[in-house]
């Protein structure tokens, strides 16, 4: 039988181990890690002809290093093995100066999609925007600008709106049953919503610490309402990505794993 004494240095060990390996993960792996969260959308607004159309929802990579580099080798060799229908970047390419521009737009290039490749610029994509828009055209991406495009699949569609920082300038047209807007900064939900039917964000990092049922600790400008997950409302629906990779200024990540969303859109539940 256990006396007190030894429980207690068994429990004092656990908790060390615990601290130990949640200091080691923060620290050194989150930054690096990453997975695909795998999200349905239903909504009877969407044709039955875009059963089961698959988008890829990519944002923040925000490259610093030549390790960053080849860490997206290997995102891209991933995100191709899940074979979206659709590729979407919502922006913040770069952190700082842009180098290996060749290597980069090639892998930029090397994404595959059957029905398009689409961006919108970030905030950090601001001061090198000509290259990195040229970077991004270069590598396959149309990058929207308050711009509106007709995807087409099984001789339907939807409408693709490519949001700016400034939402105020973007049209939305009545031509559209479903409607999707890409827009880098969260927080333009409160704009979008009862304009279209699901906008699909970055920027935020998921709050970079989150807490269960408490939110997030990080909350950057322009996602402070929105900043981690999926919200609703009655007509509208907005998910946020928590991006591929850290900053500078946020270094490590606790419970908002770096992820690529994986959204399959469905007329309805009886379809899944």
């Amino acid at each position: 039988m256990i006396d007190l004494k030894t429980k207690k240095r068994i429990v004092l060990i656990l908790v060390i181990a615990i601290v130990v390996t949640l200091f080691v993960h923060v620290n050194f792996l989150s930054a690096q890690q990453y997975t695909f969260r795998h999200q349905i959308i239903v909504n009877e607004s969407i044709p039955k002809k875009f059963e089961g159309f698959r988008i890829a929802l990519l944002s923040d990579i925000h490259l610093n290093s030549l390790q960053d580099v080849t860490r997206l080798e290997e995102i891209v060799e991933d995100l191709n093995a899940k074979n979206a229908d659709m590729i979407l970047f919502a922006g913040d390419l770069y952190e700082g100066k842009v180098f290996s521009k060749a290597e980069v737009t090639a892998l930029l290039k090397s994404i595959d999609s059957s029905y398009g490749k689409f961006a919108v610029l970030g905030d950090e994509d601001l001061s090198h925007k000509k290259t990195v828009k040229s970077m991004l055209k270069e590598g396959g991406f149309e990058v929207l600008s308050n711009d509106t495009r007709s995807i087409y699949y099984n001789g339907k569609k939807i409408g693709l709106y490519g949001m700016t920082t400034d939402a105020t300038k973007l049209k939305f047209s009545k031509s559209f049953k479903y409607s999707i807007v890409l827009a880098h900064y969260p927080d333009q939900f409160s704009f979008v919503q009862k304009k279209a039917d699901l906008q699909l964000s970055g920027h935020s990092g998921g709050g970079y610490i989150y807490l269960p049922f408490y939110g997030s600790l990080v909350k950057s400008e322009h996602a402070e309402i929105y900043n981690h997950g999926t919200y609703k409302t009655e007509t509208s629906t907005l998910m946020v990505t928590n991006g591929m990779s850290c900053t500078k200024a946020h270094h490590y990540k606790l419970m908002a794993r770096n992820e690529i969303l994986i959204i399959t859109l469905h007329h309805s539940l009886a379809t899944q």
